[in-house]
């Protein structure tokens, strides 16, 4: 073994099923047995120490308190891609796996090598690794406050002016309007996703998107209300997995509602910009969203204020926006909304057409002080 080889942790249920794990970890020439655990509360111990690569489990779906476990290392071990080895084959317990973040379902009979295999999988799609991408939340705190238009023009400059490979993710699934704003006319969605999840890869995922700029790629949203609600958390977190480990930088465009969709980009957003304007109703909506963070277990440096039309008529003051909020915005964005409106009439993002707008320069100053040093193309 090398030191290169990825970590296996396992868990087993039974003692045939220990016997089978360390098999299976055995077979395969690129694995390391760092720990074969019976017990839940050292397997999650360990885990959350050693935070190893493959996290390799005997899934039994009726298994008292099997469910809460994994969920809770989905969330602290990040990076950690989850392997079950299940005797029940049934499409409820699969689904059931997936919806826990199991990304590969091996039957009783699996031998070493198809252990291998999936590993093999894992490592050349969408495995966690040191080639894990950024992802960046942007979320109105209520609708028409421009979150749209700064999601896009962020990832605009971060990808023609700043180099890096980029992925614009539209889940306002009812209602999203990234492509309209881009002039594009996809004929796949987010919607497409939930069609191909049961063979979701790189290929397949990258044929769901649609090439916006060079260096730039659109997830798009479907768009109706009624095609929305076949997405669910499960698809949106497979979907970001293949789509952050092939971009340097994600930017979603989330709903100014949280629901399950918009909750699984926030579980992996490494920041979360949330995007008001400088009026008393823009105010009133960035507390509840401020609070509505804090709630779901935000820390304060995994949040900021974004206000937007900052200058125009009977706009709060600066002071008074950083009293109310109790922080200082991030960043304040001119009013402009000639250019924004010509802009999205138009289907031309803001930052290429009209770069030297008051708008665009200071999008352009805050995407240098969000990504200088994480810009760079995988």
């Amino acid at each position: 073994m090398s030191n290169n080889d990825p970590q296996v942790l396992a868990y087993h249920l039974t003692r045939q099923g220990g016997e089978r794990l360390r098999q299976l970890v055995a077979g395969a020439p690129r694995a390391s047995l760092i720990g074969l655990e019976s017990t839940a509360e050292e397997f999650e111990r360990k885990a959350l120490q050693l935070q190893p690569e493959v996290l390799l489990v005997e899934f039994d779906p009726d298994e008292t308190g099997l469910s809460e476990l994994l969920a809770r290392l989905r969330r602290g071990v990040p990076r950690g891609a989850m392997v079950a080895w299940a005797q029940n084959l049934s499409p409820e317990a699969i689904l059931m796996a997936m919806r826990l973040g199991v990304r590969e379902y091996l039957p009783n009979q699996a031998d070493g090598s198809a252990f291998a295999e999936a590993l093999q999988r894992l490592l050349t799609s969408a495995a966690p690794g040191d080639q894990q991408g950024r992802l960046l939340g942007v979320m109105g705190v209520k609708g028409g406050v421009g979150a749209s238009s700064l999601a896009l023009s962020l990832a605009w400059v971060a990808s023609q002016s700043m180099g890096a490979r980029v992925a614009l993710v539209d889940l306002d699934l009812a209602g999203g309007d990234l492509a309209a704003l881009l002039d594009l006319e996809p004929t796949r969605s987010m919607l497409h996703v939930t069609e191909e999840f049961e063979r979701l890869d790189n290929l397949i995922m990258d044929s769901l998107m649609v090439d916006a700029a060079p260096g730039l790629r659109l997830l798009a949203s479907p768009g109706d209300a009624v095609a929305a609600e076949e997405i669910k958390g499960m698809h949106v977190e497979r979907a970001l997995d293949f789509i952050l480990a092939e971009h340097a930088l994600v930017v979603a465009d989330l709903p100014s509602r949280v629901d399950e969709a918009s909750l699984a980009a926030l579980d992996r957003a490494k920041l979360l910009l949330l995007v008001t304007e400088p009026t008393v109703l823009g105010l009133k909506a960035a507390q509840r969203a401020l609070e509505l963070c804090r709630s779901l277990g935000r820390e304060k440096e995994e949040v900021a204020v974004v206000v937007n039309r900052h200058g125009a008529k009977q706009c709060v003051a600066p002071k008074e926006v950083a009293r109310v909020l109790k922080l200082t915005p991030l960043a304040l964005l001119p009013n402009d909304s000639a250019v924004l409106m010509a802009a999205a009439n138009a289907g031309r993002p803001p930052a290429r057409d009209w770069p030297r707008s008051k708008w665009s320069k200071a999008v352009a100053s805050l995407a240098k002080e969000l990504f200088s040093g994480n810009g760079g193309g995988k």
